[in-house]
């Protein structure tokens, strides 16, 4: 988008003050994105007023509502860094992502306003935090500066074809890299921004009014909209996220509807909409996750079948606990350097290139769980499971339903030990997101294993299989 490429954009707050896209909440709030940074330019003030300086961490832990946009582009403004915090965290997975990462919470009832200096205009400013699930029991924190982010979005508008003639709904939660991704490049394309939080009657009934013409989401979220008979005719893209393994003709389903879904790829490490299925495709060839890459400057290649990428849009490294620096010793081992000196970002997925810029994602190369659209590591469950009364030891594996993916969980008891499956379950309730919760509990005398000439293994198969057999 030329005005775009022909813009001084000093930080995010940049993309929306040069924008003439229009914002509509579903408390029935419209504002202008100029307007909108005006009022984050007094949030700012009022972060300063708490103490909050350049470089410190701030908490965001709200849905898709103003406040949390005006503290996102305060935060952008004074070069503070953001924590996103999932909504859907328990209170002590809120706790332990706010002590780990060093941030605070703002607070909103303080009206006091700082005279001091505000602004901080240097896109190499650290500015967002997101948390994504590996092999440990706790979630990664991934930074990227302000460049990552301005540049990624340009790039999207540009990709995407989205312009000032859309209305773009955007049902995705912002504390995410897929809502986010999603919305400031509907902001910066000039769009009808339409910000909701997410429900089946309500998103359908937003999308049978308003005309939508674009929207991004999942296939659970696509499932449930047409299972609703949800209008999504005057749609012309939308991308949509493998989440779902049972819901494989979705795309079908969602063209017998007038509506043209298209598979992409995106983790939070390169950020959501790094890749898109060509639109024009045919069913099968827009069912395919991962696509074309959209950044001309972006790279991916396969090695030892696993997904490697590079680009604008890659994270400045994984944060240290306590999120004082990056972790260098952490961040290389997902890092590898090539013979003319190109740094790869490691995925861990497993994928094959179509073509040199097109590739196609097949599963995660791990036993990394996907639970309400977000990646989990069965470790974060097993521990939660273990310190459950009478509970030596755990697995976790997944589930696809037409309802979501569901974790299940096999127990091994203490000597002893009888274990109550719903004293279990509510145990982990207290410690866990909703979606992170087993939907079963089941124990056993033993895994299952498997005494290779690399040790032995639990034959986590075999464990899906007998989870499959209990849900359906």
């Amino acid at each position: 988008m030329a005005s775009l490429r022909e813009t001084t954009l000093r930080n995010v707050a940049d993309l929306f003050s040069s924008s003439d896209a229009v914002l509509i909440f579903d408390n029935g709030e419209e504002i202008a994105s100029k307007d909108l940074v005006a009022r984050a330019e007094t949030q700012l003030r009022r972060l300063r007023a708490q103490g909050f300086s350049t470089g410190d961490r701030m908490a965001l832990h709200r849905g898709n509502d103003i406040e949390a946009l005006e503290l996102l582009l305060a935060a952008a403004l004074g070069g503070i860094v953001v924590v996103a915090v999932n909504t859907k965290y328990s209170p002590v997975e809120v706790d332990d992502l706010v002590e780990r990462s060093g941030a605070r919470h703002p607070d909103l009832s303080v009206i006091e306003e700082s005279d001091a200096e505000i602004r901080n205009d240097a896109l190499d400013l650290p500015f967002i935090i997101f948390t994504t699930s590996g092999t440990t029991s706790k979630p990664k924190m991934v930074l990227h500066h302000q460049r990552s982010i301005v540049e990624h979005t340009i790039e999207i508008v540009e990709h995407f074809g989205y312009s000032s003639s859309d209305t773009i709904l955007m049902a995705l939660p912002l504390c995410g890299t897929f809502g986010l991704s999603s919305l400031i490049a509907a902001v910066a394309s000039g769009a009808r921004v339409l910000v909701h939080q997410f429900s089946v009657d309500g998103t359908a009934a937003l999308t049978h009014r308003e005309r939508i013409t674009a929207m991004n989401g999942s296939d659970d979220m696509f499932h449930r909209l047409l299972i609703a008979d949800a209008d999504l005719s005057h749609i012309r893209l939308s991308g949509y996220a493998q989440f779902n393994t049972s819901l494989s003709d979705i795309v079908t389903r969602a063209d017998a509807k007038g509506a043209r879904l298209t598979g992409l790829y995106g983790m939070s490490e390169v950020q959501a909409l790094f890749s898109l299925r060509d639109p024009n495709l045919d069913t099968k060839g827009r069912s395919r996750a991962g696509g074309t890459l959209v950044s001309p400057r972006a790279a991916a290649r396969v090695i030892d079948g696993e997904l490697q990428l590079r680009g604008p849009s890659l994270f400045a490294g994984y944060l240290q606990e306590g999120g004082a620096a990056v972790d260098d010793d952490l961040t290389n081992q997902h890092r590898v350097t090539d013979d003319e000196g190109n740094v790869w970002f490691k995925t861990g997925d497993l994928a094959e290139m179509d073509d040199e810029r097109t590739f196609h994602y097949i599963s995660r190369l791990g036993d990394i769980l996907r639970l309400g659209g977000f990646l989990v590591a069965p470790a974060e469950i097993a521990e939660a499971l273990c310190s459950a009364p009478g509970v030596a030891d755990a697995q976790v594996v997944a589930v696809g339903l037409e309802t979501g993916s569901r974790p299940v969980a096999f127990v091994i008891p203490e000597a002893g030990a009888v274990i109550d499956e719903d004293a279990v379950i509510e145990h982990c309730r207290g410690r866990l997101a909703r979606y992170k919760v087993p939907v079963r509990v089941v124990p056993l005398s033993e895994f299952p294993i498997t005494d290779g000439p690399n040790g032995v293994k639990i034959r986590l198969t075999e464990l899906r299989e007998r989870a499959t057999e209990l849900l359906t």
